[in-house]
């Protein structure tokens, strides 16, 4: 069973009671979308997930559009994208520069992605703090917050 957290911030919840390295059940999938439609931003917590595993639950929402960068696909799962700044060999492991500014997903495409899934796999940590956060916007909240002349 799912228990959805609000973070009590403009976006935001925090899933728990779900294993995402399986597919969910139709009832907690139903219950996933009206929590995104709800609260824009889903996090699920202590997930160990293959390549495979997030893009079969990033399939649930939709055709995947894959990145326009073939160098940093997974692979063997070529639909799912590797973002890093890691350097093995001399070599980058993933895209390292990927959302170093503020930016939308996709939004050069015909058709707009519905949902961006994000599995992080090593955080940086330096002096005891997260590093390498990810950051969201409202834009609902945005427009509703312009003056009325706006």
């Amino acid at each position: 069973m799912l228990t959805i957290t609000p973070t009590g911030q403009t976006l935001g919840a925090t899933v728990t009671g779900a294993d995402l390295s399986h597919p969910l059940s139709r009832e907690d999938f139903a219950q996933t979308l009206q929590a995104m439609g709800q609260y824009g931003v889903l996090r699920f917590t202590n997930q160990q997930l293959s390549a495979a595993a997030v893009r079969d639950f990033s399939q649930r929402f939709g055709p995947i559009q894959v990145g326009v960068s073939e160098r940093f696909r997974h692979p063997e799962v070529r639909e799912v994208g590797i973002l890093s700044n890691v350097v093995e060999n001399g070599q980058p492991i993933g895209l390292a520069d990927a959302g170093q500014d503020w930016h939308t997903d996709m939004s050069y495409r015909e058709t707009i992605g519905f949902v961006n899934v994000l599995y992080a796999v090593k955080v940086p940590v330096r002096d005891g703090v997260v590093r390498g956060d990810t950051l969201f916007a409202n834009m609902h909240a945005a427009y509703e917050g312009l003056a009325p002349e706006w």
